[in-house]
């Protein structure tokens, strides 16, 4: 059973990460982005404030390749970022009032997204879904 959820995880993941999938967001939200750099935003815009560390260590890639894309939206305008006062030597980022503004285009068509593909769910199946994966996530955060 729990290989099974497990695959239906890998399933889920593989899918939400698909850069076809983030080109049509991109696309539907009207905004500006190169997949590379939507993914970092993303990251950024959930974790903020975060360091390139911490964002890389989540997204799975290496710390370059992220201050890459950092450095490109912080040159569109989307993030700023600044030293750490607890260690000047770690970069943190977060979204500007622009950034803010695209990550909210952003979010409505996630939103409209989701509310499609959901559309044949009853309320109480989509609050159950909502808990337990919230469950799921917090029993696998407990595990080193």
């Amino acid at each position: 059973m729990e290989n099974d959820i497990f695959k239906a995880l890998l399933d889920l993941i593989s899918l939400v990460n698909r850069p076809d999938r983030d080109k049509k967001m991109i696309a539907n939200a009207g905004v500006n982005l190169e997949p590379a750099a939507f993914v970092v935003f993303g990251g950024i815009a959930h974790l903020q404030p975060t360091s390139v560390g911490d964002l890389a260590a989540m997204m799975g890639k290496n710390y370059s390749s992220v201050s890459r894309q950092i450095d490109k939206l912080e040159a569109a305008g989307l993030i700023h970022t600044y030293a750490s006062s607890a260690d000047s030597r770690i970069r943190i980022s977060e979204l500007t009032p622009y950034g803010e503004e695209v990550r909210a285009k952003i979010g409505h068509t996630r939103e409209r997204i989701m509310r499609e593909a959901l559309s044949d769910w009853p309320l109480e199946d989509k609050q159950d879904l909502l808990h337990k994966l919230r469950r799921l996530f917090d029993s696998m955060s407990k595990i080193e």
